[in-house]
């Protein structure tokens, strides 16, 4: 029942989402009798609680619901009591209908959704120039992700990170940009071609970019993304000869006074481990182990970074 939702905050998301553990989490059992949220039964839900509600939330497009919430820097804030009492999250859930899923904590966790994305304290700034870029350019720049894409292409903020600060800098023979707002589910922001040399050997890679302007970069998407490029690599003949994803972050946002774009480089995921995550439906399984956190300067300034 509606009124069974008892959190002293809400948000219209907010409710939905208790409404539903409420509807299927069992506290004597400690268990959900289907932890899984599909777009029908958010719909449901959504119906259900608007009837109470001043302000409605549509039913028009489930499959964001809670990737929106997750946008959001209270998201840790607004999530429901009830659920952090019981040491419950979420989860984002592709394909089948499904829209998400709730999962426990891990045995470390002590928030809802822990930021991983984070600067260290002492991480030195790279100065990157911008002067290649128009004048124009950067005097009106977007405050959007796709003004930041653009950037991070445009000036090889990425191929900087590999060329200098990665693991593999020792080994990378070349990297090539090869496409903006891959339409996939999820989206990709950007697909880079990595060849790398070890040995007589050269071994071939595919990164992946997610940029994110002011907003928490959301983890079980980019594992997300590793599944659905491992399977293309799997199944596409053009791609058979990718050993590996690596998936990168980017986030722009205030740091020491000025903007910067943090550049997170994640350990490369073997393409078989991918396909596999991505067949068996385990992709929040995929290892995402954070290597380097680079921040990025532009010199001069660019507006909407």
């Amino acid at each position: 029942m509606i009124e069974s939702v008892q959190s002293d905050k809400f948000t219209p998301k907010s409710r939905v989402i208790e409404y539903l553990f409420n509807q299927r989490f069992d506290p004597n059992l400690g268990d959900f009798s289907d932890p899984i949220i599909t777009s029908d039964a958010l719909k449901e839900a959504i119906v259900e609680c608007n009837k109470l509600a001043s302000k409605k939330l549509s039913t028009n497009n489930p499959a964001n619901f809670l990737k929106d919430f997750l946008r959001s820097p209270r998201r840790n804030e607004l999530w429901p009591q009830k659920l952090k009492d019981a040491r419950i999250s979420a989860r984002q859930k592709y394909r089948k209908k499904r829209v998400f899923a709730f999962v426990p904590y891990d045995d470390e966790q002590s928030e809802p959704f822990p930021d991983r994305f984070v600067l260290e304290d002492g991480a030195t700034e790279h100065l990157v120039e911008s002067v290649s870029l128009p004048f124009a350019a950067r005097a009106l720049g977007r405050k959007d992700e796709a003004w930041l894409i653009q950037v991070c292409v445009h000036q090889r903020i990425i191929q900087s990170q590999f060329a200098l600060h990665s693991v593999l800098s020792s080994e990378v023979v070349d990297f090539f940009h090869l496409q903006n707002s891959v339409k996939m589910t999820p989206e990709i922001d950007a697909i880079f071609l990595l060849t790398l040399r070890r040995g007589k050997q050269l071994i071939k890679a595919l990164v992946t970019l997610e940029a994110k302007r002011n907003e928490p970069i959301l983890i079980d998407q980019i594992r997300a993304q590793v599944a659905i490029m491992s399977k293309q690599c799997k199944s596409n003949r053009s791609l058979a000869d990718i050993s590996f994803i690596i998936p990168v972050a980017a986030r722009s946002e205030v740091r020491l006074g000025h903007r910067i774009v943090g550049v997170f480089e994640m350990a490369p995921i073997p393409v078989d481990t991918g396909a596999s995550a991505h067949d068996n439906d385990e992709e929040h399984l995929i290892p995402l182990e954070i290597l380097y956190g680079v921040p990025y300067r532009l010199k001069p300034e660019v507006s909407g970074i």
